[in-house]
C-alpha cells in the first residue's frame, strides 16, 4: 500500500527525533527513497542529508565523479607519454648536436705526431679525446696538407670509453714525402732514406692517383 505524503510529513518530526518504532521508521525510509518532495522536506528539517538512498540513485549521483576520474586518469597518462617523448626528443637533438658541432684543433708543434707503426703512418693526438682529419695531396708529389678538428662527442664522450691516446691510420709506408697544415706548418718531412723509398714506390706504382703525371 502506497503511503500518502501527508502521512509521511506527519511522521517526519518523530523520525528526526528518532522516536518512531522500527516498523514506522522503515515505512518512512522506503517512502523518502522514492519521493523527492518528502526527502527535500526532511533535508530542510535536519539541515543535512542523513537518509538512506537507493543503490540506483547512488549510481546516478556518482556518474559525474566517475567521469571526472576517467578524464583525470587519461590526462595523467597523456602527460606521462608527452613527457617521455619530450625527454627522448631532447636527448636525440642533444646527441645530434654534439656529433655535428665541430671545433678546429690548431697544430702547435706537439699536440700531434706523425709516426710509422709497422707498414703504415699514423697521426697521433696527444690532447683530450678523439679527432677528425681533412687532408689532401698537394700536387701528386707526395706532399700532403691537413686540418684537424673534433666534435663535442670526440672531446668529452670519447675519453670516457678509451683510456689510450687517439691514433688514426693515415697512409701506408713510403707513400709520402711531407705533411703540413693548411697554414704551412710542417708536421713531418721525409729524410734522404725515406725520399729514396718514396721514389722507388712511385716507380713501382706509375698508375696510382697519388703519383704526379708529367
Amino acid at each position: 500500500m502506497k503511503i500518502k505524503c501527508d502521512v509521511i510529513n506527519d511522521l517526519l518530526p518523530l523520525y528526526v527525533d528518532d522516536v518512531l518504532s522500527d516498523a514506522s521508521r522503515e515505512l518512512v525510509d522506503e517512502h523518502i527513497q522514492e519521493c523527492g518532495s518528502c526527502r527535500k522536506t526532511l533535508e530542510n528539517m535536519t539541515g543535512k542529508v542523513s537518509i538512506p538512498v537507493s543503490p540506483e540513485l547512488r549510481k546516478e549521483d556518482t556518474k559525474p565523479i566517475k567521469g571526472l576520474k576517467k578524464i583525470v586518469t587519461k590526462w595523467k597518462w597523456l602527460t606521462a607519454v608527452i613527457t617521455v617523448l619530450a625527454v627522448l626528443a631532447i636527448l636525440f637533438l642533444g646527441f645530434q648536436y654534439i656529433n655535428a658541432k665541430q671545433i678546429d684543433i690548431p697544430y702547435d708543434g706537439s699536440n700531434f705526431t706523425f709516426e710509422l707503426r709497422g707498414n703504415s703512418y699514423y697521426l697521433v693526438y696527444h690532447g683530450q679525446g678523439g679527432f677528425l682529419i681533412s687532408a689532401g695531396a698537394a700536387d701528386g708529389s707526395g706532399e700532403w696538407n691537413i686540418e684537424f678538428s673534433q666534435t663535442l662527442f670526440d672531446k668529452y664522450i670519447w675519453p670516457l670509453y678509451h683510456d689510450k691516446e687517439c691514433a688514426l691510420r693515415f697512409l701506408e709506408k713510403d707513400t709520402i714525402t711531407k705533411l703540413t697544415t693548411r697554414d704551412g706548418k710542417v708536421i713531418w718531412e721525409a729524410n734522404e732514406e725515406e725520399l729514396k723509398a718514396y721514389k722507388e714506390w712511385v716507380a713501382s706504382h706509375p698508375d696510382d692517383w697519388r703519383v704526379r703525371k708529367d
